[in-house]
């Protein structure tokens, strides 16, 4: 169905997220840290990607920024953290991010968080090649 990139710092969220959405027939590429993603976002573009806030080589906020100034969020990203405030969900959602879900996440609130995003990706790559936006720059140009 689609290919979604999981980036966690914790062994056991990757692996229950991973499951969860490779049962519901979705492509899964995981990421221990901030580098690891960076690398799964150059080797090819995901559908979605469900981002870790707190990790500890950098921060999901400040890996979103940077592939925002970048021009490479071109895919939505869903935020997910168990100690963010308001206030760091606030400057997520203000660089780029979809969604913020709080851990631990409940399963009707990931899959309907993830239908959503996924939609919206959709919507966005339609609007692309119809013209009513700019096409996406390309993973090269990044």
């Amino acid at each position: 169905m689609a290919n979604i990139l999981v980036v966690d710092d914790e062994v056991g969220i990757r692996e229950l997220l991973s499951e969860i959405l490779s049962d519901e027939g979705h492509s899964v590429v995981v990421a221990e840290n901030a580098s690891a993603a960076r690398n799964a976002r150059g080797a090819e573009t995901p559908d979605l990607v469900l981002l870790d806030i707190w990790m500890p080589d950098t921060d999901g906020v400040t890996l979103l920024k940077e592939w925002s100034a970048s021009g490479q969020l071109t895919m939505p990203v869903i935020m997910m953290s168990g100690h963010a405030t308001i206030d760091t969900a606030v400057e997520a959602t203000r660089f780029g991010a979809l969604d913020f879900l709080e851990k631990p996440i409940a399963l009707a609130r990931l899959l309907a968080a993830v239908r959503n995003g996924l939609d919206r990706g959709r919507l966005m790559r339609n609007l692309r090649a119809a013209g009513a936006l700019p096409p996406a720059p390309s993973t090269a140009d990044a």
